[in-house]
């Protein structure tokens, strides 16, 4: 198959074909040629990203106008040997880019200094993005960072899951709730459009999504970009503070040693805020610190539902691993709420 998809955009004379696991979404590859030239093949996952074409025209935008800005270059896209930007195989949707030479993705930010880093280019990539007109992008997947609307799909999961796995998950289900006042302030949010403007947000900011120079460390421009859409100021900013500031991956389950680095914390802050500060207003600056609170009990739930529905959204490697990844978020998020009110918080 893969061998097939290749020969679909003249990608010839293959030395290796190496699966990118860290992906929770679609299935990618990296595909090296005997001339030295390597390719990012990727299998989109049409079940969540129901409009491949959206994808692509999107990405196109947003990389014409940050070229024309002079700003970060991104990864070019590969056409097949008809000239589309997608391949479709039987149902099974294909797309393709170049795989930027002398580039990595860590896993994982391991100093203050580049975590710094990392904020300031994803709050850069907003920035310029300032002047482009969002409503010329599609909207890749409605409410995707709207926490009321999460709110409501937990609660029909809720309705919905085996009884067996309610009473499992029920001490999960009442720290949910027991959050809900997170809910309110996004509503909150939601109600006041002059106070809490639209961005054009990147919607998913970990290190793993940003090219490093292999010989420099120096970051090179973000990837993956296939939720770039409009959203609210905390999207982006509470993103990096749950995937850099907490001490373990979302995936660990030594519950009991996860903490927020508060070094990394202040350098994420300072690292947006050098970035974006000019273009939020005060409302939006003041409520800077929750960002990291509403994102991760977003994901806490959305991980959650996910459990209740049977594990359909995110891949998983064992049954229960959406119900651990939940238990590690809401460890996170008491220790966020800790942080920023000064008052303990029930711990997982």
């Amino acid at each position: 198959m893969i061998l097939t998809v290749c020969e679909k955009f003249n990608l010839p004379d293959i030395q290796s074909v190496k699966p990118l696991v860290s992906g929770l979404i679609n299935s990618s590859y990296k595909i090296s040629l005997n001339n030295g030239n390597s390719y990012f093949l990727q299998r989109i996952n049409t079940g969540i990203f129901k409009n491949p074409a959206a994808l692509q025209k999107n990405y196109q935008l947003i990389q014409q106008h940050l070229t024309f800005n002079g700003a970060m270059k991104l990864p070019e896209l590969v056409k097949t040997a008809t000239g589309n930007l997608l391949y479709d195989n039987h149902g099974e949707v294909w797309r393709c880019f170049e795989f930027v030479k002398n580039t990595y993705s860590p896993t994982a930010v391991h100093t203050p200094e580049k975590a710094y880093e990392v904020a300031h280019c994803f709050g850069s990539f907003t920035a310029v993005l300032q002047s482009f007109d969002s409503t010329k992008l599609e909207v890749i997947i409605p409410h995707f960072h709207d926490l009321d609307f999460r709110y409501q799909q937990f609660k029909t999961a809720l309705q919905n899951a085996p009884t067996e796995r309610i009473v499992q998950a029920k001490d999960l289900i009442q720290r949910i709730e027991d959050y809900a006042s997170l809910v309110k302030k996004f509503m909150i949010i939601n109600g006041d459009k002059k106070a809490f403007p639209l961005h054009i947000m990147h919607h998913d900011c970990k290190i793993s999504n940003i090219l490093f120079d292999v010989d420099t460390n120096a970051i090179r421009c973000p990837i993956d970009l296939d939720t770039t859409q409009a959203g609210f100021f905390f999207s982006d900013m509470g993103d990096m503070v749950r995937t850099i500031v907490s001490s373990l991956d979302e995936n660990d389950t030594r519950f009991s040693e996860l903490a927020i680095r508060t070094d990394f914390l202040k350098a994420v802050t300072e690292g947006y805020m050098d970035a974006m500060a000019p273009f939020l207003t005060a409302e939006e600056r003041s409520n800077i610190p929750y960002a990291g609170s509403i994102m991760t009990y977003m994901q806490a739930m959305r991980f959650l539902t996910d459990h209740l529905n049977g594990n359909i959204y995110y891949k998983t490697t064992y049954p229960e691993q959406n119900k651990d990844r939940t238990i590690n978020q809401l460890r996170l998020l008491d220790l966020l709420q800790e942080h920023i009110t000064g008052k303990k918080y029930t711990v997982a």
